[in-house]
């Protein structure tokens, strides 16, 4: 079974084998070639996808799945292919995600006349971006707001600025959820009471979103998408290593950290060259994100280390390294297990290594290694990153799927310091 166009693979003419069929998002696709050109094995028509910015958040349409892949490739991909190149994880896609049919949207709307309601409560900040759901998967969903009203479904609250001194809804009903929401490190927030023993706040609510796996609605900084090229596409990556001179270079404004990376990189720097930029270091001439692709073509690799060690937690560090051009290596370190949740020899991570002298003994020999080295980045080259999806289309699922279930079963109470620091909190290893 082809996986990208639900149909049996067949065998094809050698014409039709300098086709993929690309089955995703067509409203953001154009077709290149007419039906009427491609063989009888062939039934789909083939779609070059209309590229999206990628940098930054990753903007696109307001739904719920961004670009795919924006290149047509050489020859048609079965799950064999894919599972050989590609392993799926919470943070990795391999094929394109399905897409709910518009009769099934008309089923949700028909199944329940009145869409849910969802109150943004941010007193602190006056007039919030409202939410939009026209576009999602589960689009049964309407913004009615920052007040709290007896006919609010679901009222969605950030942890940001949650203090002691911010009031409490005035009205509260047993149909609706409380749905928290926080994507900072709990490392970061703890100076925010809601996390306090005692705080009015800590076990006020129903639902959790955050980067957490295990959150009710779980919302990731990013997530990298496979796409293989054909040959003639991949740039030389031998040349591309030949013609770097420097080995470690590291971005970074945040000296002091609960990860204590800044002693981990002064203890690196011992046994390897690194070079520092940003507030704890050189200045760069330009922002981190334009200054990136500039130090790419002369470093080996890059130093994404995260400012906290917490359970799932990885940011847009990381992810910013997976754009197209960039052909440097990362170095991570944080809470996450990169091991399981990204591909092999698409990054490499310090934990693997019993401190900074191990790390360096391996980041020299493959900096070396000339093969070895252009084969990091071309595994790393097959995967982009791309923001998951439209923030607000996993909470209106989430109320889909939640208001299936029994009354009985639909609510619970999240006691947030559990929830989100008590054992999430996590020890860096010691600096050997």
């Amino acid at each position: 079974m082809n996986p990208l166009t639900g149909t049996m693979n067949k065998s094809i003419s050698k014409s039709e084998s300098k086709l993929l069929v690309i089955q995703s998002d067509l409203k953001y696709a154009k077709p290149i070639l007419a039906e009427s050109k491609v063989s009888p094995n062939l039934t789909q028509k083939v779609y070059e996808k209309t590229p999206i910015r990628r940098m930054g958040k990753y903007s696109g349409s307001p739904g719920q799945h961004k670009y795919f892949d924006a290149v047509v490739r050489n020859w048609l991909i079965d799950s064999q292919t894919i599972n050989k190149l590609c392993r799926q994880t919470n943070f990795t896609q391999c094929s394109p995600p399905s897409r709910r049919t518009e009769q099934q949207k008309q089923a949700d709307r028909a199944a329940r006349k009145t869409p849910f309601r969802v109150t943004v409560y941010r007193p602190f900040t006056p007039n919030p971006a409202p939410p939009e759901f026209s576009e999602c998967d589960y689009n049964n969903c309407v913004y009615t707001g920052s007040e709290v009203t007896p006919e609010s479904d679901a009222v969605y609250i950030y942890g940001i600025g949650l203090f002691e001194n911010v009031p409490k809804p005035a009205v509260r009903l047993p149909h609706q959820v409380f749905i928290f929401s926080e994507f900072e490190s709990p490392v970061n927030l703890f100076q925010n009471n809601y996390l306090g023993p005692y705080s009015k706040w800590r076990n006020y609510f129903n639902a959790t979103m955050t980067y957490r796996m295990d959150s009710d609605i779980f919302k990731n900084y990013g997530r990298l998408d496979f796409q293989l090229k054909q040959k003639i596409d991949l740039p030389d990556y031998r040349e591309i290593a030949r013609k770097k001179t420097r080995s470690v270079v590291w971005l970074v404004s945040n000296c002091r950290t609960q990860s204590k990376r800044m002693e981990y990189v002064k203890e690196l720097q011992k046994y390897i060259q690194v070079d520092i930029f940003g507030g704890c270091g050189e200045k760069c001439e330009v922002n981190d994100e334009r200054c990136i692709p500039d130090l790419s073509s002369t470093y080996r690799f890059y130093l994404a280390f995260e400012n906290s060690f917490s359970t799932d937690y990885v940011t847009e560090k990381f992810f910013k390294l997976f754009i197209d051009g960039m052909h440097i290596v990362p170095v991570v370190r944080g809470g996450v297990d990169y091991n399981r949740e990204f591909p092999e020899k698409s990054l490499v991570n310090a934990a693997n290594f019993k401190g900074p002298r191990e790390l360096a003994a391996f980041l020299k020999s493959l900096e070396t290694d000339e093969l070895e080295y252009s084969r990091y980045l071309e595994v790393k080259d097959r995967y982009r990153a791309f923001d998951v999806e439209n923030r607000w289309c996993p909470v209106c699922e989430y109320l889909h799927k939640l208001y299936q279930l029994p009354e009985n079963r639909r609510h619970k109470v999240v006691d947030l310091r559990k929830e989100l620091y008590d054992g999430h909190v996590l020890t860096p290893p010691p600096i050997i």
